[in-house]
């Protein structure tokens, strides 16, 4: 993730919120997909007055934003069905989980729907580093907090500083009086003895000798460390999440655009568009009958790993756009554990485990501190972890218990049930997230074609993957150009 960071890889904020005015007379819309985007374009239709009707595969809106509670289900494509069976109250976010401060268009639609927020905790200095092999130097194979690795590198640096000033071996162009007010910042900084300004062992390091500053340089912990919080990506700070699970920005979405707007269990068959209107076929999947609906224009904001095999009569330059754009191997699987072990026996609160193991990221829930049960997220990853795809859930859930045991090996005894999910073999996403030529791709799929238009996340004016704040951009993207369209008819 920090990689991804670097790379230019991560979501942008999605800017300032289009300002629309004026209704062409009796215009009606049709939107594809209830996912984030697709809810944001009815969502502003009905704001602007449009007629329009959202139609959506699934029994519930949200799309790839999905809290997986007790009850929840489903089944993977050519794989097996799952039902949660997680306590009452337990939830794990199977899309996205967090969102980042600067993410204001998500942010501020929760303020207007009324939906309520709270600190997501993105680090914690009480959780590990654990690197298998030869990975981390001399402190491979073994748990080191993030305390001790923060404590011991500005230790041993401050020191290193203090004592340069004190042999006059750095060129500052500093007063006496100002060298002074510096050493004695590093060393409150540093934790430094005021007598003779060393690093040693303190009691808010946690017990236990410094590590030495060659093993820690050599073992690359250092390298996620920063001197304050990015405002973007996946280390930003402050992050927040809904109360309840993230599904509750969808859900709010739904209550303000009016259960009769929105068809569920309508998987769309064709779409069909000529000068004057645009038709759509869609087959119930309760009953198994098909039905036959119109408009003056169509948003399609289902995934495009799913609209490229629609029959709609796009341009052959847009449909190549669209089979040509690759979606990520996301993947999420909860631990539901009976005892919240890396509260009471760790001190974690909220943060993530930093290893090599074939985990991705293993992280701790930041919510409901301090009660008795919760729910770990075991792995989640935007790529193949080995061939986990094509194994039986068991198979998944053995790999996850056996890795993270590695680390906390009260995982064994305290696991009660897990919940996998592998977007790529999830029915109606297909992918977690468009990947690849992310500039050429859009250039071509943000064009009106006459009167359908595409607005799901892969549209974003920015890099992936694209967060809830890119599905928010792509439909006000969208909503623009087709609200602009309306208007010259």
């Amino acid at each position: 993730m920090t990689a991804m960071t670097s790379w230019d890889l991560m979501a942008g904020q999605a800017g300032p919120r289009p300002t629309l005015t004026g209704r062409p007379p009796n215009a009606k819309v049709l939107v594809l997909g209830a996912g984030i985007s697709g809810l944001v374009v009815a969502y502003e239709l009905g704001k602007l007055g449009y007629d329009f009707r959202l139609l959506e595969a699934r029994d519930r809106v949200g799309g790839i934003n999905w809290t997986v509670r007790r009850g929840s289900e489903h089944t993977e494509i050519d794989g097996e069905r799952q039902v949660c069976t997680f306590d009452e109250g337990q939830h794990l976010n199977v899309g996205p989980w967090r969102i980042p401060y600067s993410h204001t268009g998500v942010l501020n639609y929760c303020r207007e729907l009324g939906v309520p927020m709270q600190i997501f905790l993105n680090e914690s200095d009480a959780s590990y580093f654990y690197y298998e092999g030869a990975a981390a130097g001399e402190l491979s194979n073994r748990r080191v907090r993030l305390r001790e690795v923060k404590a011991d590198l500005i230790g041993h640096t401050n020191e290193l500083l203090a004592k340069a000033i004190d042999q006059r071996q750095l060129d500052l162009p500093l007063t006496a009086e100002d060298t002074q007010r510096f050493v004695t910042f590093l060393v409150s900084q540093g934790y430094l003895d005021t007598s003779d300004r060393r690093y040693k062992a303190f009691a808010n390091r946690g017990p236990g000798n410094p590590y030495g500053l060659a093993e820690l340089l050599r073992a690359g912990f250092g390298n996620r460390m920063r001197s304050i919080p990015a405002s973007d990506g996946t280390t930003a700070a402050p992050m927040f999440h809904p109360v309840g699970g993230m599904d509750q920005i969808p859900k709010a979405f739904q209550r303000a655009i009016g259960g009769n707007r929105i068809t569920f269990n309508a998987e769309v068959q064709s779409v069909h568009q000529t000068g004057s209107d645009v038709e759509v076929i869609y087959l119930d999947t309760k009953s198994g009958k098909n039905t036959r609906v119109t408009a003056d224009y169509l948003v399609s904001c289902m995934p495009l790993s799913v609209l490229g095999r629609v029959d709609i009569n796009l341009s052959s330059e847009m449909m190549q756009a669209v089979r040509a754009t690759t979606y990520s191997d996301s993947a999420k699987l909860g631990l539901a554990m009976r005892r919240r072990f890396w509260e009471e026996d760790d001190q974690i609160f909220g943060g993530h485990l930093y290893s090599n193991l074939p985990l991705g990221e293993f992280s701790y829930p930041s919510s409901d501190y301090f009660s008795r049960k919760g729910v770990l997220l075991g792995l989640y990853s935007n790529a193949g972890v080995g061939d986990l795809i094509n194994q039986p859930v068991k198979a998944r859930v053995e790999h996850v218990l056996a890795h993270a045991s590695k680390v906390h090996p009260q995982v064994r005894q305290e696991f009660e049930s897990a919940y996998a999910v592998w977007w790529k073999r999830v029915k109606y996403s297909e992918g977690g997230y468009a990947t690849g030529a992310a500039v050429a791709r859009r250039e071509q799929l943000s064009r009106v074609e006459n009167r359908v238009l595409i607005g799901c996340a892969a549209t974003a004016p920015f890099s992936e993957p694209d967060w809830q704040e890119g599905a928010v951009a792509a439909g006000w993207q969208a909503l623009t150009s087709l609200h602009e369209r309306a208007m010259r008819a």
